[in-house]
């Protein structure tokens, strides 16, 4: 273990792991040379104990771990005041090894310089009176927002965002020098409203084509109501369950992803989450233009070379990708960050959606879930039969099997008749594993252990019907859906 690393805490020692193991990551190669150093640094006996320990925290917590003192994380504010000197030597110390182990592969990526600048800015540059720079991790939902923009936020429109309106082409190229894009909420709603809102329809298919037609003209209404602070409020925070608060102007610099240990256990083991990961820069009196230029004359230190992106399009191009394609999907599909579910089985579109997020399954295997939804509330309530049930039941009842499945199906397909379909048995067994799947998929972590599907002899599910509806029908007071079983 490096000398160095013995002088740290516990704790920070642990909060070191993680940002080298986040370094390490950060341009997608395991170099041998950073691999080497990492065992040198902490010792190759408890590597993969410290691993572990390190994964469990996020990379906000971890840096700020770094600038707390080793013996004693409890001091009140007068003792920190007085071991203020030895947290500054502690973060450089702690800065510099992080900076060796990036330059150990004689190379430096853009996402491993971006990650390098948070961490020298956050502790070298802060002070005790003005934290102009803070580190932030926030956990993501299914929703991919993008890799590397910066997102400028001021909750009371202050003369900062006159700044940026004056300045907008000017910065959004400076920033596209690094390969970063500039999102400035107002200059997106502008765009759109130029559009119209016909336009807006006729382009839903593309950027959309997963939610109901009706719900296209909200979405357009939405984001014309919408400004910098109802998007933070409204949608990062309350619908993807962010944390952003800035009192001041601030730059919001994307650094990139990482996976941190979630508390739940399932049965394949560990249940990683990903956090989205940024520094906040305090604008304060500067000018916003002399802030991005010291942000890229910074990175540009760094990064072992640099090249240019003209992402300045003419104004009235859609741009669709990263955080530009995030932003519709938060518009129109993100729910208030749900502790709650709404299950819509839609036969006009042929499809089942959790919380207006389509189901990924063919029609099969979407009528097969919703074979295992009715019987679980309609009938014995017992739900789908399995390959040793099913060979045990009667010829009548396996008819009644195949005819409730095929049911479903014309349904789904808007057939006035019902069409024979192939035999639902033996092969149902195999795609209980896709379906189960593809409700991990579309849930995530939050909300899976209400609404996925059992396992067994039959398969069933706890979701209430409550929660469930046919074309916005509840599903117990649909005249056909509700007495079919």
């Amino acid at each position: 273990m490096d000398s160095r690393i013995k002088d740290l805490g516990k704790d920070q020692r642990i909060a070191l792991a993680r940002i080298v193991y986040d370094l390490i990551m950060a341009d997608k190669i395991i170099d041998d040379e950073e691999v080497v150093k990492f065992a040198k640094l902490f010792g190759e006996e408890n590597n993969r104990i410290l691993f572990h320990q390190a994964q469990e925290l996020t990379f906000a917590k971890a840096i700020k771990l770094l600038t707390q003192p080793s013996d004693d994380n409890n001091d009140n504010e007068v003792i920190r005041k007085v071991h203020a000197d030895q947290r500054r030597r502690q973060s450089e110390k702690a800065a510099n090894i992080v900076s060796e182990t990036a330059s150990s592969d004689g190379f430096c990526a853009p996402a491993e310089a971006i990650l390098l600048l948070a961490i020298d800015y956050f502790l070298k540059k802060n002070n005790a009176t003005y934290t102009k720079y803070d580190i932030q991790s926030f956990k993501l939902t299914d929703i991919f927002i993008g890799k590397r923009f910066v997102l400028y936020v001021d909750n009371n429109a202050s003369s900062k965002s006159l700044e940026v309106e004056q300045n907008y082409d000017l910065i959004v190229n400076l920033l596209a020098s690094i390969g970063f894009q500039f999102i400035y909420i107002p200059k997106i709603v502008e765009q759109y409203k130029k559009k119209g809102l016909e336009m807006f329809k006729a382009m839903s298919m593309y950027i959309f084509p997963d939610i109901p037609e009706d719900k296209v003209e909200d979405v357009y209404n939405n984001i014309m109501q919408m400004d910098t602070k109802s998007f933070v409020k409204d949608y990062l925070n309350e619908k993807l369950g962010f944390d952003i608060i800035c009192a001041r102007p601030s730059l919001m610099v994307m650094l990139g992803r990482s996976s941190v240990i979630g508390k739940n256990i399932s049965d394949k083991g560990l249940v990683y989450e990903t956090n989205a990961n940024f520094l906040k820069i305090n604008i304060g009196e500067e000018k916003v233009v002399n802030v991005v230029g010291d942000l890229i004359h910074d990175f540009n230190k760094f990064v072992t070379f640099n090249f240019h992106i003209d992402f300045n399009p003419a104004k009235d191009k859609l741009l669709y990708h990263g955080i530009h394609k995030a932003f519709f999907r938060m518009v129109a599909l993100a729910k208030n960050n749900p502790q709650q579910y709404n299950i819509n089985i839609s036969t006009n579109l042929r499809a089942v959606f959790i919380n207006d997020y389509k189901l990924p399954l063919a029609m099969g295997k979407t009528a097969i879930y919703i074979m295992i939804l009715c019987r679980s509330f309609f009938g014995d309530k017992k739900g789908l039969p399995m390959k040793k049930v099913f060979n045990t039941l009667n010829s009548e009842e396996q008819d009644r099997l195949q005819e409730q499945y095929e049911w479903i199906c014309s349904h789904l397909s808007n057939c006035q008749t019902i069409t024979h379909r192939s035999p639902l048995y033996p092969n149902v067994v195999n795609r209980i594993s896709e379906i189960r799947n593809a409700i991990e998929d579309v849930v995530g972590s939050r909300l899976i252990g209400e609404i996925q599907i059992g396992t067994g002899d039959y398969i069933t599910t706890i979701v209430s019907p409550d929660r469930v509806s046919v074309n916005g029908v509840p599903i117990k007071e649909h005249p056909d859906w509700g007495t079919f079983m």
